[in-house]
């Protein structure tokens, strides 16, 4: 589970504007930043989603050409409009594209999976 410093140490990261952990059913945990609380569980359902549908990918990939190696999904980035949703594990941060560094936001989520 992460802690309010971790939620609070993503929003170190240049160009991020709110983080959060969720569950895998879509709940929301805890989150951090400039966000309301409506909009932090309506980004924790799209986060959970998202992680199952890429999970469901890759293990149809691996399945459909043997290859392993795909599966389980540890973490994925959603990008448009201005902003990017980063996920690893179930832990996320939303940072703005334009000010994003996606080595460092990577680099700090990985530790959360």
């Amino acid at each position: 589970m992460a802690t309010l410093s971790k939620l609070k140490e993503l929003m170190s990261i240049p160009g991020a504007v709110a983080a959060g952990e969720f569950a895998d059913d879509g709940r929301l945990i805890a989150y951090y930043g400039n966000i309301d609380e409506k909009s932090a569980e309506i980004a924790a359902m799209m986060c959970a989603a998202n992680k199952l549908m890429g999970n469901m990918q890759a293990k149809g990939w691996s399945a459909y050409t043997g290859q392993e190696g795909f599966y389980p999904v540890y973490g994925f980035a959603v990008a448009g409009g201005k902003y990017a949703a980063c996920i690893m594990g179930n832990v996320g941060v939303f940072v703005e594209l334009s000010e994003a560094d996606f080595d460092k936001v990577f680099e700090v989520l990985s530790k959360y999976i």
